[in-house]
């Protein structure tokens, strides 16, 4: 069986070296000012892809294009311009939303290799047949289908790619056509300029006018009832110590599906998050890196595809990055209602520390510290190359004092008693991960 492309976000130059030292087979990047992470974009300018794109074909590996937007008239000839200067290049695909820019491309640029964005909302085999006929050779699936609906669209057209999400934020709406930022802050989600209205808290008040100064806040619990249907369930306003989050999904994480998908033949299995930090984008890699190389030996020994599983160790990777909760998505069946959710620590533990530098005569790191530690917790040391159990001798705060604790935003020094081994040929890429015991 051959395995599936495992696709990873790269927010900026260093977050895409980050994802292919945690296994990532190819990544995706925003073009600059024209994806729908464009305030967020790490890649500025073209001298900024151009790098990406020579480091990543350097390692044999894979650099995609994210050229997403639904632009306005004025922003036509721009865009189009852009495309034809990214082109030069030589990215290993475009991703692309619009329609007529799928044919303008077609048209000018028939080499290129396209695939179809999800902001194009591909949910049934028609649509994808498409697409296909246009010329695209890779369609990126709605993230609210069904296992079983991507099944039948593959088995329709075996031969186009389908790409799926399996790690990641889910938007309220489908599939990130969302007007909510627009009708809040005036920023348009679908140029690039969303402000993730739907993942801020609100609160409700019993003042009928909200320019009052005396606000009173409501008591009690309270749920949204559909006046013209009187029959259907309550939905509940569920509010934590911040507010209100009526609108913000829990991440997606098909971690156990992934042997159904890779059953299935799908081609690329994608992880969203192109402004999360290093630390989850390693850790998430790692974990699906894992899952996929694990399921496909079972598959090579002849498992039967309903008793293939993810190891463990994917499921503990999973374990230590925090985030709104995790559900399997639609892959499995409908939501039951109230999925919703603002941040859930990570159940197994969190980063402590992003190793900066390594002296092997003393067995010491310079860390930037991301979360308190002490001397005497419970850590592990993270590498590309795996995770283990760790013992700190001794540390010095960023003035060289001795400490028995560090804290966020300054950098110390870590002395090692053991693990020093993991540290010799992976320093840019280790942390130190703090364990809940």
């Amino acid at each position: 069986m051959r395995k599936p492309e495992l696709l990873a976000p790269a927010g900026d130059l260093t977050r895409m070296k980050y994802a292919f030292a945690y296994g990532a087979d190819a990544v995706y990047a925003g073009q600059p000012a024209f994806s729908l992470r464009a305030r967020e974009n790490g890649f500025k300018n073209l001298d900024d892809l151009a790098e990406g794109i020579e480091y990543a074909h350097r390692l044999g590996k894979k650099f995609y294009l994210t050229s997403n937007v639904i632009p306005r008239n004025v922003k036509v000839e721009a865009f189009q311009n852009a495309l034809l200067a990214a082109i030069d290049l030589k990215p290993d695909a475009l991703i692309v939303a619009d329609p007529g820019f799928v044919g303008w491309l077609r048209e000018v640029r028939p080499e290129v290799e396209i695939h179809l964005s999800v902001q194009a909302n591909t949910t049934n085999y028609l649509a994808a047949k498409f697409w296909h006929d246009l010329g695209v050779s890779r369609v990126i699936l709605s993230r609210e289908l069904r296992l079983s609906e991507i099944l039948e669209i593959k088995n329709r057209l075996p031969d186009l790619e389908l790409e799926v999400f399996v790690h990641g934020a889910v938007c309220m709406s489908m599939s990130g056509r969302c007007m909510l930022s627009n009708w809040v802050t005036r920023r348009d989600a679908n140029q690039g300029a969303c402000d993730n209205s739907c993942r801020m808290p609100y609160r409700l008040y019993a003042n009928p006018e909200p320019q009052c100064e005396n606000y009173q806040e409501h008591e009690g619990k309270f749920s949204l009832q559909r006046t013209d249907r009187p029959e259907l369930p309550p939905i509940a306003l569920d509010e934590d110590t911040w507010g209100t989050y009526f609108m913000s999904s829990r991440d997606i994480c098909a971690i156990d599906v992934i042997p159904e998908l890779m059953a299935a033949g799908l081609d690329s299995f994608k992880i969203e998050g192109r402004t999360k930090s290093v630390y989850y984008l390693s850790q998430v890699v790692r974990a699906y890196r894992m899952a996929i190389d694990s399921c496909a030996a079972q598959f090579q020994q002849g498992v039967a595809p309903e008793s293939v599983k993810v190891s463990d160790e994917s499921r503990r990777a999973i374990s230590f990055v925090d985030g709104r909760g995790f559900m399997p998505g639609f892959l499995r069946g409908p939501l039951p209602q109230n999925y919703e959710s603002t941040h859930e620590e990570a159940p197994g533990g969190c980063v402590a520390a992003q190793v900066l530098s390594y002296d092997s005569n003393t067995h010491s790191c310079r860390v930037n510290v991301k979360t308190p530690f002490s001397i005497d917790d419970s850590l592990e040391l993270m590498t590309p190359s795996g995770m283990a159990p760790c013992k700190i001798e001794a540390m010095k705060d960023f003035k060289g004092g001795d400490v028995d604790r560090l804290h966020p935003g300054t950098e110390g020094v870590v002395f090692l008693q053991d693990c020093v081994e993991l540290l010799s040929f992976n320093v840019p890429y280790s942390f130190f991960v703090r364990k809940i015991t």
